[in-house]
C-alpha cells in the first residue's frame, strides 16, 4: 500500500501545539504516523483513516475546536 499523505498549513499560534500533536500520534499505535515539521502526516493506511486520526490528535491536543482555526488543509 502506498503511504497516504495529509498536508496542513498552520499559523504562528499553532506552533506550541505541535509537540502535543506528536505525542498524541505516538500514543495511537500502529501503523505509526510520521510527522514532519512542515506538517505533512503520512501513514501506511487509507487516506480517510489518516485524516481521521490526525483530526483526533489535533482535537486532543487543542482546546475544543481551536485547531480548526489554526490549521488549514492543503489537500
Amino acid at each position: 500500500m502506498e503511504p497516504a499523505h495529509h498536508r496542513l498549513v498552520f499559523n504562528a499560534d499553532a506552533d506550541p501545539v505541535l509537540s502535543r500533536v506528536e505525542d498524541r500520534l505516538a500514543q495511537q499505535g500502529a501503523p505509526a504516523i510520521r510527522m514532519r515539521r512542515e506538517i505533512v502526516f503520512e501513514a501506511d493506511t487509507g487516506e480517510f483513516m489518516l485524516r481521521a486520526r490526525v483530526a483526533q490528535a489535533l482535537m486532543d491536543a487543542c482546546d475544543h475546536d481551536s485547531w480548526t482555526r489554526m490549521f488549514t488543509p492543503l489537500d
